[in-house]
């Protein structure tokens, strides 16, 4: 879809403190050859309100819709988003009004470019330094610049080399400043651009997997404004691109930086969406970048997101978008090729009962009557034994009670498949033995009809004192043992007895240990459970859900204590609040 833009500015939204505006860079020439339509397009533009815009993954037919403030397409110039977006913002300098301007997206999304440009297309950074000084001639206003990285948590001026990093300190009236950081006079656009390069060599890049020259920290770039009365200041902030380490294949330190990016990232984007709910708590402090920035984010002052995109690249232009700007709604279309989900809804019940009883198994029927009940289908299977009662992990132990597990699969998913009614010849039925499913308690092994009661006394409710019992092997060997049915045993003992000790220090080692156990389970579902389950937890949110499958694409089980909650943006008294409210009412909300 050809580029296009919308007006300056939307009314609608204009009184939000983060404006959010997506910007696509045109294809390069490497991606020019294979692209077709970029993934990113304008799909609704009202006149003075939020536009609506569609990411379109050309493999899957997956269609997702966003709202956002304003949108710039692939014509679309650099000036064009100065003029309609950032130019607004400069008058509030100088009436002691601070703002922000953010280039967000991922590695090679054109976050530099647009921040920087080049010497026939100049930047956001050039043409705000340039009109910034153009109001200040004539008058007693006075501007000063500086410049710095935040690199590893850690910020380091660029225009004054120093072996100490920056410290962000309150001062008296609880106002943070930058201890250490240099600012420099400028009164023309050549110094401005002398001092600039400068900066900009002295940045911390590297080559990775998707480009040669990579951002490794997020730049920082400060012009404030100083008249008789106030002081205005203006951030031009060149962010670090979001990366997929598997596609960027860092290691050593790369990886680490890339990890501290993201996170900043993260929390970053938890800011501007607490700021645009008016929450009362603004996470500024759970990252150094939004810290440094908490007097220009928030209050009076004004920030602009442009969230750049690649328009090769789906899975990377929906995750910037998904943090960045407002879901309106996901739809998801399933190409012709595949199977279409039924419409009409098939009773499973009715059709195992058919089938039973076209196996002449009537006493398997007969458990079924007592298995098979509204409460127990009714059960979720995922969270296992934490979440579900006796009652349900009996029924999911009976659906493993006949050998023929495909046919009987085949027959209830799949309506096409004709259940026969007729007799089967009495030679033909024959109890057969089943390879119990892997779930929580020990599977149940049927073995001949003489068991018939031993499998009853099995399958009903659990008593914790059960143990195996032994029986006869049959004729024909094929016969294992009969397990009943026992507690799960955890790896670690919950009460260990210590020769001599109090019965209030064993009361006190089992709280401990309970309290241990709780925890690692806690941790045990944040490494494997999916979104919806991990929304369920405690301080646990959806970004947050959707962050934690992001880190476990990069290592399989990220969370071994937690102290490890720390890369989710919770800080060490969040994550002791957490642990005491497990210990009073449990993992879940």
């Amino acid at each position: 879809m050809a580029g296009t833009s919308t007006p300056a500015r939307s009314s609608a939204r204009s009184s939000l403190p983060v404006r959010v505006v997506l910007r696509v860079r045109p294809f390069l020439p490497s991606e020019a050859a294979s692209a077709t339509a970029p993934c990113v397009s304008l799909l609704d533009y009202h006149p003075g309100g939020e536009v609506t815009v569609q990411l379109k993954d050309q493999h899957t037919s997956r269609s997702e819709l966003y709202k956002v403030d304003s949108f710039f397409g692939q014509e679309d110039s650099v000036s064009q988003i100065f003029d309609q977006e950032v130019r607004a913002v400069i008058p509030g300098i100088f009436e002691g009004i601070n703002a922000t301007v953010f280039a967000y997206g991922a590695t090679g999304s054109g976050k530099t470019y647009t921040m920087q440009g080049t010497e026939d297309f100049p930047g956001l950074i050039p043409l705000a330094a340039s009109t910034i000084l153009a109001n200040c001639t004539g008058t007693w206003c006075s501007v000063e610049m500086s410049y710095y990285e935040v690199y590893l948590e850690r910020c380091y001026d660029l225009l004054e080399p120093k072996a100490k990093e920056i410290m962000a300190l309150d001062d008296k009236d609880g106002n943070m400043q930058l201890k250490g950081l240099s600012w420099v006079p400028v009164r023309s656009m050549e110094e401005f651009e002398e001092l600039y390069s400068i900066g900009v060599q002295r940045r911390n890049v590297a080559h990775t997997g998707l480009n040669d020259v990579s951002s490794r920290s997020h730049a920082v770039l400060s012009l404030r404004v100083s008249t008789d009365v106030v002081k205005g200041k203006l951030n031009l902030i060149d962010l670090a691109g979001s990366e997929d380490n598997k596609r960027t294949l860092n290691e050593g330190i790369h990886l680490q930086e890339s990890s501290k990016i993201n996170l900043s990232l993260f929390t970053l984007s938890n800011v501007f969406s607490a700021l645009n709910k008016n929450e009362h708590r603004i996470p500024y402090r759970e990252s150094k970048l939004t810290r440094i920035l908490q007097d220009s984010l928030g209050g009076s002052s004004r920030a602009v997101m442009i969230a750049c995109l690649n328009p090769a690249e789906y899975q990377e232009s929906a995750k910037t978008v998904s943090l960045a700007a407002r879901p309106c709604h996901t739809e998801t279309f399933t190409s012709s090729s595949k199977q279409e989900t039924p419409k009409v809804k098939v009773d499973m019940e009715a059709k195992l009962r058919a089938w039973l009883e076209s196996k002449g198994k009537t006493k398997s029927i007969q458990r079924m009557d007592g298995l098979l009940s509204p409460v127990a289908s009714k059960t979720p299977l995922s969270m296992s034994h934490m979440k579900q009662p006796t009652s349900s992990r009996i029924s999911c132990r009976a659906k493993a009670m006949d050998q023929d597990g495909g046919k009987l699969n085949k027959m209830l998913f799949d309506p096409k498949v004709h259940v026969p009614t007729e007799n089967i010849p009495q030679e033909q039925r024959q109890t057969e033995v089943n390879t119990p499913k892997k779930v929580v308690l020990p599977s149940v092994t049927q073995c001949h009809e003489k068991h018939e009661a031993s499998l009853r006394k099995a399958l009903s409710p659990i008593s914790s004192n059960m143990v195996p019992v032994k029986q006869q092997i049959s004729d024909n060997g094929n016969c294992p043992i009969l397990l009943e049915p026992q507690t799960p045993i955890e790896t670690h003992n919950i009460v260990k007895e210590t020769p001599g000790a109090t019965p209030l220090e064993r009361l006190n080692a089992l709280q401990s240990n309970l309290k241990e156990a709780l925890v690692q389970q806690y941790l045990e579902v944040l490494n494997v459970a999916d979104k919806e389950e991990l929304q369920q937890l405690k301080g646990i949110g959806l970004k947050r859900a959707e962050y934690i499958l992001e880190l476990r694409e990069d290592s399989p089980r990220p969370f071994k204590t937690l102290a490890d909650l720390e890369h989710i943006g919770l800080s060490s008294k969040q994550i002791q609040d957490i642990q005491k409210k497990m210990a009073a009412t449990g993992i879940f909300k």
